[in-house]
């Protein structure tokens, strides 16, 4: 083949690849920093339909049928049901986003759990698809930090819980920063002392009437 046609093949497949990626942007309608709404701790667990501790097992993403944006679905291992009611050992969720190939589509304030992952996640619905199934999007996104004997919980952000506070004023207005309001956090790197696994479960038990 001709190198001339060889470079036109290439530009043309360049070409189509840029116009891709341009209509999965423009087609997206995902929300932006500036459309989420800080939530609470309290708010995500009396909202949420499913709570559950599990780890990520599998991931793989695709386009959807008429080939203009991507969804990737993420498979946890249930550990344990924290709120809600579901007895298989696997569930599988779809987001908004993810990467098929050269052409790959990012949602503002919506990171995709990594495999291999552990953490407690607060599932907004069952029964109807979103843009990202966890409520509050990363708000929604809690990991299991490791630290020796004592497993603590972490934003999705790795910044270290040390603390949940009292939510019995009326929420504030305010966008979301990735953080639900309610705790207090600290850099993960100095690892001092944080919410244990536990203590976050009977928390969220408790907002969610599940505890006298």
């Amino acid at each position: 083949m001709p190198a001339r046609h060889l470079l036109d093949v290439t530009s043309r497949r360049a070409f189509f690849i840029a116009v891709a990626a341009l209509t999965l942007c423009v087609c997206a309608a995902v929300p932006s920093s500036s459309s989420v709404l800080a939530v609470s701790l309290e708010q995500l667990s009396t909202a949420s339909q499913l709570i559950f501790e599990g780890e990520v097992v599998g991931k793989t993403s695709d386009f959807n049928a008429n080939q203009t944006s991507i969804h990737t679905y993420v498979t946890f291992r249930v550990v344990d049901v924290v709120k809600g009611t579901y007895n298989q050992p696997d569930i599988t969720l779809r987001f908004l986003g993810g990467t098929v190939g050269e052409i790959g589509l990012d949602v503002s304030d919506s990171t995709l759990p990594e495999l291999g992952e552990t953490g407690i996640y607060f599932v907004e619905s069952l029964e109807r698809f979103q843009v990202n199934p966890l409520y509050g999007m990363d708000q929604g996104h809690f990991l299991i930090l490791e630290s020796g004997s004592q497993r603590i919980m972490i934003t999705r952000s790795r910044r270290v819980i040390t603390g949940l506070l009292s939510d019995d004023q009326p929420p504030a207005a305010g966008l979301s920063n990735g953080i639900a309001r309610g705790l207090s956090v600290n850099e993960a790197g100095a690892l001092p002392s944080g919410v244990t696994v536990f203590q976050f479960k009977q928390a969220v038990r408790q907002y969610s009437g599940q505890l006298p």
